[in-house]
């Protein structure tokens, strides 16, 4: 006995509706021996019918005209109601060309009228009129399906008549997109739905699309309602549809990728703003030391020897050498991905590096951030921070050996007094000597009790201050130094008012100034300070006048620069002026020189009155 089962053949059911039960008899039979594989089902009540129609699913239904209780009129609008997709073919005993009419005008399929060979056409009526509404479906599926897929799709569709361009269809996202109601969209030409700034591109857009089928747009805009700008990503081909060719455009909306774009535009402008504006050299290099870009500050100072920056090596761009600079941090960053720093020496100049790691996708180092720093002023200001901090510690021990010498020079007073009371004055020779001893010995007090004064540090950071005073002060600590040199020192003081100011900062600035005049007259000369107040009495000027050597006009837009000096020799430091300018301008007051070459030059110290508001603070 056989396993296999041979597969019977799918039987098409056919629902008969027929009063007269030999009749519909035969209508059986002759489906059944029909080389189609029918299955009839016989209701002679068009109420049994309708129910048996709602529970089997019919492929058509032969129906009789005349029926009791209602007629096939009236069942065929039933069955219509139950059924509308399965086909209804008509039987009458009686050929009525009205009747025939109105079963046709109200959907049956055929009306066949029941004469001798009526059986024999049945059966092929039945599955032409089968085929006929399976192919119908099929059709009406597909064509939902693609209004479905028109509809429903997330990109507008815009169908457009390709000789005219006039918009023949848009799907529901072309409308939302246009912001037109449907009617009205389809009544313009897809040019008027066109931005102005756009109109020759997509022109031309469309025209390839007639000459060659197909075309892409990027960055397109459209105008919608209210004259909103659209930006849009376009695709297009064309299509025959019979002997009309139409455009199907795709129109993607890419208003976030523009906002997105410009925005990332914006943040690139930031970071390339931010990046050079820094004022020390950055650049982005490979594992091969091959530049990759550079800050504004880099591009300048690489600019006198190299052609182009990107593909240069950084150590030929920023140091002018043939290899890597020794102890190079960028091997070490690329292999641990951590920062590094080493300290350079060239060329007379301090630089310090530092690399940092730019990961790429995989987050392992990609590339490397160099930055550098030329500190050769900076090593020099700590320099000189360290010689000033020895030479305030010489000056502290200064002071504590002229506190220890009073006792001595007290001693030295105390014993000559003694001595001439006990001479008596009877040896003229020896009152003399005396005499001598004691103008000396006032003088070492008078010069330790400056040097003292001088080198106490107030205990305001700001107080009323006694500006000629403190001149007279200033230039008694020098006294030695102007006499050696030949100097006359001519002082026209005019009783100024006090200034608010700190005291340890002007004396510092008038110290420097005095002895800078002093040194600029090797020969002796004349120094000439002169205080005046100014005419809105808001201000008083001090004015330090030498007859020495001058400054050439070259040099004299400089003395105010840190570390510029004309007495390198002589040891300047070129912090002196600077630092002099700088406490003036940050404790609100002002600082001008006038020079002739040969002639001498003049220091105008401009300083703020002190107000009765004004206290020690």
């Amino acid at each position: 006995m056989s396993n296999v089962q041979n597969s019977q053949p799918h039987k098409y059911q056919i629902l008969i509706i027929e009063d007269h039960p030999e009749q519909a008899h035969l209508m059986e039979l002759i489906l059944q021996r029909h080389n189609q594989p029918f299955q009839a089902h016989i209701c002679n009540d068009p109420e049994e019918g309708l129910v048996r129609l709602k529970e089997t699913a019919f492929s058509a239904v032969v129906l009789d005209y005349s029926l009791p209780k209602m007629t096939g009129l009236e069942t065929l609008a039933r069955i219509q109601q139950v059924r509308p997709d399965v086909p209804v073919i008509m039987v009458t005993g009686q050929g009525d060309e009205r009747i025939a009419v109105e079963a046709m005008r109200q959907g049956v399929y055929d009306y066949l009228v029941k004469t001798k060979d009526f059986l024999d056409l049945l059966p092929r009526v039945i599955m032409r009129a089968i085929e006929e509404q399976s192919l119908s479906s099929r059709l009406q599926q597909s064509e939902e399906r693609y209004f479905a897929l028109f509809e429903k799709a997330s990109i507008a569709i815009f169908i457009a008549d390709a000789a005219s361009f006039r918009l023949l269809q848009a799907n529901g996202q072309a409308v939302k997109m246009i912001g037109y109601p449907v009617e009205d969209l389809l009544q313009k030409n897809f040019l008027q739905v066109t931005a102005s700034r756009s109109l020759q591109e997509i022109q031309d857009f469309l025209s390839r699309i007639r000459q060659e089928g197909q075309a892409s747009m990027d960055q397109a805009v459209l105008v919608g309602a209210n004259h909103r700008l659209i930006p849009v990503d376009l695709n297009g081909s064309l299509v025959s549809v019979g002997d009309i060719q139409v455009i199907q455009c795709f129109a993607r909306d890419i208003s976030e990728k523009v906002k997105m774009q410009r925005q990332l535009l914006l943040s690139r402008q930031r970071l390339i703003s931010l990046f050079d504006g820094i004022t020390d050299p950055i650049s982005v290099q490979d594992r091969d030391h091959n530049l990759i870009m550079g800050n504004k500050k880099y591009m300048q100072i690489t600019a006198g020897h190299t052609s182009g920056l990107v593909g240069q090596k950084c150590f030929k761009a920023l140091f002018d050498r043939s290899d890597p600079c020794p102890n190079c941090p960028s091997a070490e960053t690329y292999r641990t991905g951590a920062s590094r720093f080493i300290e350079l020496f060239h060329q007379g100049h301090t630089f310090h590096l530092w690399t940092f790691p730019m990961a790429g996708i995989d987050g392992r180092p990609e590339f490397l951030v160099e930055y550098a720093k030329d500190v050769t002023d900076q090593k020099e200001i700590e320099k000189q921070l360290i010689k000033s901090e020895k030479l305030a510690t010489i000056g502290l021990l200064s002071s504590g050996i002229a506190h220890e010498l009073r006792n001595p020079l007290n001693v030295i007073e105390t014993a000559r007094y003694s001595i001439e009371d006990g001479l008596g004055h009877q040896n003229e020779e020896m009152d003399r000597k005396l005499e001598i001893i004691k103008k000396n010995v006032r003088r070492a007090s008078a010069i330790i009790e400056n040097l003292l004064q001088f080198s106490r540090h107030s205990v305001y950071e700001k107080e009323r201050i006694d500006v000629e005073k403190l001149v007279d002060t200033t230039l008694s600590l020098l006294e030695k130094e102007i006499a050696v040199r030949n100097i006359v020192a001519e002082k026209n003081y005019t009783n100024i008012p006090r200034v608010f100011f700190s005291l340890d900062s002007l004396k510092q600035v008038f110290l420097n100034i005095i002895y800078n005049a002093v040194q600029a007259m090797p020969n002796g000369g004349f120094l000439r300070i002169k205080t005046a107040l100014s005419k809105d009495q808001q201000w008083v000027q001090i004015d330090f006048s030498d007859t020495g050597l001058g400054i050439s006009e070259e040099n004299l837009s400089h003395i105010f620069t840190p570390f510029f000096s004309t007495k390198r020799e002589s040891g300047g430091t070129g912090l002196g002026l600077y630092l002099s300018y700088t406490i003036i301008k940050r404790e609100g007051g002002d600082i001008l020189v006038k020079s002739r070459e040969g002639v001498g030059t003049t220091f105008m110290v401009k300083l703020p009155i002190a107000k009765d508001s004004d206290v020690p603070m």
